[in-house]
């Protein structure tokens, strides 16, 4: 069985902007508050991100190493300042991240450059990248990179691509082998401990069958 607490990342009528200081503490409060509880098992704490909550999540997982269990990042971009001189082209020279040409003059106008590259360098835990191909937002190439430096340092790292999986409809297009392939990772890194309920259980059947 699995559950999920999804964080909703609106501010709805609130003041304020949202910040990569504040996003992070929003993160590490809502992980915070699923340790508190006493009706999950808190040993199997998996973070899923897509796009920006990737980037997210990447830090989570890194700041919180003993508490989170493993990471799966969808979709995900290598930095902020990369994702400006995409969607910006005319700005490329001037901005990006480390793996960016040219001077980057504009970099320090950025707030929150999210960079994602160099978080998952740090991350300890098992990670899955989920990639597909046809992402029209954020080039597949990012999440190879992600991917490719995450593995220099963490050997518990697996790359699945989708061939027509878009920006946010991966789990659509990806059918039966996208949660095939979530549900085998989870199954490796995080699997579900059989309770002590569940083998007494299973112990009567046995000597049931055995009467």
């Amino acid at each position: 069985m699995c559950l999920c607490f999804l964080i909703e990342g609106m501010y709805g009528e609130s003041e304020g902007y949202p910040s990569q200081s504040g996003i992070t503490k929003d993160a590490q409060a809502a992980l915070d508050h699923l340790l508190q509880r006493k009706d999950i098992d808190t040993s199997r704490i998996v973070i899923f991100g897509r796009s920006l909550g990737g980037a997210v999540g990447a830090v989570l997982a890194k700041n919180n190493p003993d508490k989170v269990s493993a990471l799966i990042l969808e979709n995900t971009f290598t930095s902020i300042l990369d994702m400006a001189g995409i969607m910006l082209p005319f700005l490329r020279w001037f901005i990006g991240g480390s793996s960016a040409k040219g001077p980057k003059l504009l970099n320090c106008v950025v707030r929150s450059p999210w960079s994602t590259l160099d978080v998952v360098a740090e991350v300890k835990q098992p990670i899955l990248f989920l990639s597909g191909l046809q992402d029209e937002l954020v080039p597949p190439s990012h999440m190879r990179m992600l991917y490719d430096k995450a593995v220099e340092h963490n050997r518990n790292c697996r790359f699945v691509d989708f061939l027509n999986g878009m920006h946010m409809d991966t789990w659509i297009s990806g059918g039966d082998r996208y949660w095939r392939t979530i549900e085998l990772f989870l199954d490796q890194y995080s699997p579900e401990v059989q309770s002590s309920d569940a083998s007494c259980t299973s112990e009567i059947a046995d000597d049931d069958k055995a009467a």
